[in-house]
Formats: C-alpha cells, structure tokens, sequence
C-alpha cells in the first residue's frame, strides 16, 4: 500500500483502535481522492477506504475536498447563462420511474437551457436518468464540445462527466463489486461545473444540510437540494418534499407540497411495465404527452424547481404554470424531438 493511503486510512479507522479514529479535513480528502483518480493502492485497498468512509458518514469538508479534486481532471462544458445543471445518482429507482428527463425538457421549454449530467446505472441498481435518456434520445456524450453545440442548439443536453477518465472508471468498477453506495456515487452528484446553478438529489436524513454545505465550499451560490422521491430529483405529489436551497450566502429550507398547488395525487407515479426501464419510458412519454395523472403532476413540479432555480420566474407556483403550459401545448414533447433529431 502507498504511504499517503496508509496515513489516510490510519486517520479514517484510527492508527491503534477506532477510538482515535477522525475525519479527514477538505485539503486531506482532495490529495487522498486524487490519488486514487491517479491510481494509488490496489483495488483490496481502495474498497477498504471506501468501507472505512462509509462507516463513519462522509463530512461537507470531505465531499468537497473529494468532489474538488475530481472536477479538475474534468473539461466541463460551458453553461449559458440562467441554465440549471442537473445531478443523479447512478443508483437509479426500484420502485417509481425516473421522470428528471420529462421535467429537464419542459424547464428547456420554458426556455431554460438544461444540462443533465448522468450515466447508466451501477450494476444491481435501478433505472437512471442516464437510462432513459439512452433509451429515448441516444447515447450519452462525455465530449465537452459536442455537449455545448447541443446545448447551443436545442437548450437541453445530456453529459457523462468523466466517461473517459480511466481512474474514475476504476473507482466505478470498484464500487460495483463492492455491491454498497459509497463515496464515488456520492462524489459523482457533484461532478458540476463551477458556480453553475445546480440541482443536486439527496437520500432522506441528515446528509441534506452535508451536501448543502459541500457545494457551499465548492462555491455555488444558486442551488437546490432535494431529498426527492427514492433519492431522485422527482417530489413526491402524495407528501411534503423536503430540500435546502443556496441563494447567495444563505441557506433556505424548501417545502415542496403538491396539495399548495393543486397537483396532489393519491399514489405516486408506478411501474406500468414488468419491464422496469419500459415503465419508466412510457411513463415520461405520458407526461409529455400531458396525460393528467401521477407521472405528469410531478414533473409540473419538479420542472417547476428548475425555472425557478433560474430565476427566470419568481415563485414554484408561477414556475410549474409555465411548465404545464408547455407540456399541454406540446412544446416539450416537440423538444424531445428536437433532441433527437440534433443526435441523430
């Protein structure tokens, strides 16, 4: 094992027992993950840092510091201004589709320029962003320039941030076979671009105020954490969904509540196909479609954060009219069109 693992692990799961075991600092967790990006230890050795982190709960600081270090072996492409970067998780959903795809492209509708930064799920997981986007518009670029004309173009693109960063795909590869979320999905969330407004997913807990905090450090000012559906960036239309949001240098609770705007459902959006991914699809091409029902009411919300997020709008309520507006006139349906033929 490398020296500089050794004392990371030292200090992780304490040098004699667990009793003087500590968190690492930012500038600590930025050189230890970029010395994994840079191929240090075996892959015994990194799944151990991995466990040894998750067992103690990363902190803001080793997010950040983490997150920082791998933004800067990353070409991000430029994001015009008053667009909004959406995060997920390779984690995907089980038990609900994934509806971030419908509500990116009626935000870009409205005439918010969109990126979705995604990717396939991780093995043993469930369906993407990344999933359906492959499903529905095409492959996933990781080619910073062909993800800005696109985005020039249509005002909505997908990006898979480190696709051919061979130290990040091994610390991929090495989370598979460890078959437990650890820190590359959680780092992975904030592979962002710099100050960009950003929409980032979060579990349920306390890690909200930790991943509101880490992108704090990481220097975005216009942000919305979102403790969505399964994890996802979706609200939930039966129940609260709660989130922090960033507005310069203050911190805001977000209380999204489907019955202040009329969307409420009794269940939320389900899986229609014993195939997990065709549900998914034909659930965002219902909401595009503006079928009233689960699927589409919360994409009016979720859809409704995001032109919020931009500040083009001044309130989720005047957000999510435009948002309806534009999938019953069947502007984001023309959209998704658009994408695919700009791909094609």
């Amino acid at each position: 094992m490398s020296d500089e693992l050794r004392a990371v692990l030292r200090k992780l799961a304490g040098a004699l027992s667990g009793q003087d075991a500590r968190h690492l600092t930012r500038w600590e967790a930025e050189e230890a993950f970029a010395a994994l990006l840079a191929g240090a230890g075996t892959d015994a050795q990194v799944a151990s840092l991995f466990t040894a982190v998750r067992a103690r709960g990363a902190t803001a600081d080793e997010l950040a510091g983490c997150a920082a270090a791998a933004r800067l072996r990353i070409e991000f492409p430029v994001i015009p201004e008053r667009g909004v970067v959406l995060s997920s998780t390779r984690l995907g959903k089980s038990k609900c589709p994934p509806l971030a795809l419908a509500s990116a492209l009626a935000a870009s509708a409205v005439g918010v320029p969109i990126l979705m930064q995604c990717a396939p799920h991780a093995q043993g997981a469930g369906v993407t962003v990344g999933d359906i986007w492959h499903r529905l518009v095409g492959p996933l670029s990781g080619d910073r320039d062909a993800t800005e004309r696109l985005l020039s173009l249509v005002g909505v693109a997908g990006w898979r941030p480190a696709a051919a960063d061979d130290g990040w795909q091994r610390m991929l590869r090495i989370e598979d076979e460890l078959g437990l979320r650890s820190l590359p999905d959680i780092i992975f969330k904030l592979l962002l671009p710099d100050g960009a407004r950003v929409c980032v997913p979060s579990r349920r807990g306390p890690v909200l105020g930790i991943a509101a905090s880490a992108l704090e450090q990481l220097g975005h000012r216009r942000a919305v954490v979102l403790q969505g559906v399964e994890g996802s960036l979706d609200p939930s239309v039966t129940a609260q969904t709660r989130g922090m949001r960033l507005s310069g240098d203050r911190k805001f609770p977000v209380r999204v509540n489907p019955d202040d705007l009329a969307l409420a459902w009794e269940c939320e959006p389900s899986q229609e196909h014993e195939n997990r991914l065709e549900a998914a699809v034909a659930a965002t091409m219902q909401a595009l479609a503006a079928v009233d029902g689960p699927a589409m009411r919360a994409v009016v919300l979720g859809g409704g954060l995001l032109v919020e997020l931009s500040g083009l709008v001044p309130d989720l309520a005047t957000g999510a009219a435009e948002v309806r507006d534009a999938l019953e006139s069947g502007r984001a349906h023309r959209r998704l069109d658009e994408l695919r033929e700009a791909i094609g």
